[in-house]
């Protein structure tokens, strides 16, 4: 009798051993709103059937007699027909169909089938003007490098750090926030800490700490190494144990469901990690939104919560971007009721699937376009969504899709194969226009592109942000979208020869003369000339290593 009980708290020590261990690993947010939660508990209820199961063996015969070890076989007859000795196996059976048909219905009562108004109303969209956003000259309010390339520069400046290099990563996630220039505006940056590069390494480092964090200028492409000069990071993902992020941040909110978790710092440079908590709006798990915001401390791992109205203007992500595209697909495709969305998607619109980033004021918003759901390759206009508040404005800007202006792009330089990043939307003389970035096959930014939303046959692509403005200003006035007031020279020239190249449904004229390369937007203009007759030129400035972009060409 002894030695069974001794077995039976063994086996129950055990059990909870093994839930507890993995609650320590897992976890899940102690909340009925969580998909991971019920996860758990579904493992739980496993652990507690086996022992269940073993302390039945190890108790008696009666049990041994439904159980057969040896066979793996379990007369559920025995149980099911109400033996004393299965009462609490009864009971814990309907306990967990009764957990599974609460999740399964609770599931189906979230769907946008029965909640398609509350899915839409998550959100209010402000419809705003163009001419809201401020005329361009030059660009330092959007981060025109995106994290593949940050990834790239910051590695090569850790690479520089002989002291660190062997000892720590750069992490993959890189955060875009608004901070301080040297001009005392806001100026987009990436950021990402340092993180341990192995077990043993935290072993070596971690009584320390990470010693700094990468600081990326995501429009001049230059990076910095930000060593810390108090206390080191402390908390981090690549941590171990009591000072790992997600066990810190957990046994602080147990209950708290997170959905994005950033990198940030605030304007002295001190880091932080910035954690959204969502909550459902409709039923178990449906229209997950923001609910409060909690920093944590990197380096002392002092926590604090807000509310996403109260929060630090420090804080640059509260709604992150995906979460920016979601939320306004559901408001794009429910406004008009669930049905609608399925069949006649009457006025359905959704969000291209990418988005970038503009500095406004202090802080983030994220860029998207909008286009209808019939894939027609062409947006009826964009949104800016402040990722700090969660204000959308929308701005009916019709023409060509993000994609298309990137394939433009790519186009007009497809000698060196070089990929568009996701473009941004800048206001050149009251005309809408794409800037993007052209990568070579190392991920490292080599040309500047500028391409107009509502015509994109007027691309231009120039090395430097100076001269893409100027290539572009006179591509404008070629086709009568600018004054020509605006041409500063011409130039007589003797045409060699004139190439045609069709990309994507437009066609750039490119001619060969003794002046050098020129190219323009086709124009009837062009069919006057030819081949070994002199003809003048019109452009605002001379590339003298490229293609010069000509306003207009005269015989």
């Amino acid at each position: 009798m002894k030695n069974k009980s001794v077995r039976i708290a063994l086996t129950v020590i055990a059990a909870l051993l093994i839930v507890a261990v993995a609650y320590y690993v897992t976890l899940p947010p102690i909340s009925i709103y969580s998909g991971e939660f019920w996860s758990f508990m579904l493992f739980v209820d496993a652990v507690i059937l086996a022992a269940y199961f073993i302390i039945g063996i190890i108790r008696g015969k009666i049990f041994r007699e439904s159980v057969n070890i040896s066979s793996g076989h379990v007369d559920l007859g025995a149980i099911l027909r109400g033996r004393k000795k299965f009462g609490f196996l009864k009971l814990q059976i309907i306990v967990t169909v009764a957990a599974v048909l609460f999740v399964l219905v609770g599931s189906i009562a979230s769907s946008t089938m029965f909640n398609a108004k509350t899915y839409s109303s998550l959100i209010d969209v402000r419809d705003a003007e163009f001419s809201e956003i401020p005329e361009t000259e030059y660009v330092s309010d959007i981060a025109l490098m995106d994290t593949a390339s940050a990834r790239i520069i910051g590695a090569r400046t850790l690479g520089t750090l002989a002291d660190l290099v062997s000892q720590f990563n750069i992490s993959d996630s890189y955060t875009q926030i608004a901070m301080q220039g040297s001009d005392g505006s806001a100026h987009p940056y990436k950021v990402a800490p340092l993180e341990y590069a192995s077990f043993f390494k935290w072993l070596q480092n971690g009584k320390n700490g990470i010693p700094g964090y990468v600081k990326v200028d995501a429009v001049e492409f230059e990076a910095d190494f930000v060593r810390l000069t108090g206390d080191f990071i402390k908390y981090s993902p690549s941590s171990y144990f009591g000072t790992d992020l997600m066990r810190a941040l957990r046994f602080k909110y147990p209950t708290a469901i997170f959905g994005s978790i950033c990198f940030e710092v605030d304007d002295t440079g001190h880091p932080y990690w910035v954690a959204s908590a969502m909550k459902p709006n409709a039923g178990l798990f449906g229209a997950m939104d923001v609910d409060y915001v909690v920093t944590l401390d990197a380096c002392t791992g002092e926590s604090k919560k807000y509310t996403p109205a109260e929060s630090p203007e420090w804080i640059d992500i509260v709604y992150y971007g995906s979460l920016v595209c979601q939320k306004y697909d559901w408001y794009g495709m429910l406004r008009e009721g669930y049905l609608n969305s399925e069949f006649s998607q009457t006025n359905c619109v959704v969000t291209t699937d990418d988005f970038g980033y503009k500095i406004i004021g202090n802080d983030v918003y994220i860029f998207t376009g909008v286009t209808s759901t019939s894939n027609d390759e062409a947006n009826i206009g964009f949104i800016l969504a402040n990722s700090r508040t969660g204000e959308y404005s929308f701005y009916s800007v019709p023409g060509a899709e993000e994609y298309s202006a990137m394939a433009a792009a790519e186009g007009s330089v497809q000698q060196y194969r070089y990929t568009a990043s996701f473009p941004s939307l800048v206001n050149v003389d009251g005309e809408a226009t794409y800037i993007m970035v052209l990568k070579d096959a190392s991920g490292i930014v080599k040309m500047y592109s500028m391409v107009n939303v509502e015509n994109y046959n007027i691309v231009v692509t120039s090395d430097t942000q100076a001269d893409v403005f100027q290539k572009y200003k006179a591509a404008l006035a070629g086709s009568g979208k600018r004054p020509e007031a605006d041409v500063l020279e011409s130039e007589v020239v003797t045409v060699y020869e004139i190439i045609y190249v069709a990309q994507n449904g437009n066609t750039t004229v490119y001619l060969k003369t003794s002046g050098g390369v020129f190219g323009m937007p086709f124009d009837e203009s062009v069919l006057l000339i030819d081949e070994g007759v002199a003809a003048t030129v019109y452009y605002s400035s001379k590339n003298e290593e490229g293609v010069t972009q000509i306003l207009k060409i005269e015989k």
